[in-house]
């Protein structure tokens, strides 16, 4: 499984063997798999920045206390989109040469909403997607239902709980998450006993502390 992370985290890329070699044995090159590039290097007992491609100076570093034991973990920081890839950690030594990979993703917000408008008639109830994809916890997460016309809160969830004291008046006890589908990334609202000035475009707006990302939902009320 491909290493997850945050656009501007740092993320340690394992690479370790069972049996510490010895030093003057020893040359370990962590590359790019796609492209050959020289992301890091230890070789003649001691590690080597000014082989680094330039993309990695100052940002990729082994934990040299660590490489004695067997321990080649490659430390990478302020990850950025360019980093997502095929990384490999290849180990030489006098008589043999081994290698493993690791894969970067990087985190990225997705927000689907609906393809299709609503159609619902007086004092339906109804239901608007919204559906996000992510690995931040719930606990960084900022979603907003919003009645586009008006900008009017609707629903907010908001560090880790419904913000139910946030609505706008003309929703409150109409509007609702489906509470137990949250976990799940289901921030669908429930919208009850539809009215006429209901009409229109909603959006789920989702936050994290580095994006923002929407989804819209079309309403169309039918008449009584």
């Amino acid at each position: 499984m491909p290493l997850v992370v945050q656009s501007g985290v740092s993320v340690m890329l394992p690479c370790s063997v069972g049996t510490p070699i010895p030093l003057h044995e020893l040359e370990v090159q962590w590359m790019r798999g796609d492209s050959g590039t020289l992301v890091h290097l230890f070789q003649d007992r001691e590690s080597r920045p000014e082989s680094q491609n330039p993309a990695y100076i100052g940002r990729a570093e082994f934990f040299t206390k660590e490489i004695s034991k067997g321990n080649f973990s490659l430390l990478l920081r302020n990850v950025t989109t360019e980093d997502r890839g095929l990384y490999k950690c290849v180990v030489h030594t006098e008589h043999e040469s081994n290698e493993t990979h690791v894969e970067i993703d990087i985190e990225r917000l997705v927000v689907t909403g609906a393809d299709v408008p609503i159609f619902a008639y007086a004092r339906d109830d109804v239901i608007l997607n919204c559906s996000v994809d992510t690995h931040v916890p719930l606990k960084e997460l900022q979603v907003e239902w919003l009645k586009t016309n008006g900008e009017i809160l609707v629903l907010l969830f908001a560090e880790g709980l419904n913000r139910p004291e946030s609505q706008n008046e003309r929703f409150i006890g109409r509007a609702e998450f489906f509470s137990e589908e949250i976990p799940k990334g289901n921030f669908s609202m429930k919208l009850k006993n539809v009215k006429t000035e209901d009409n229109g475009e909603f959006q789920c707006k989702v936050h994290t502390d580095r994006e923002s990302v929407n989804a819209t939902a079309w309403l169309k009320e039918l008449g009584k």
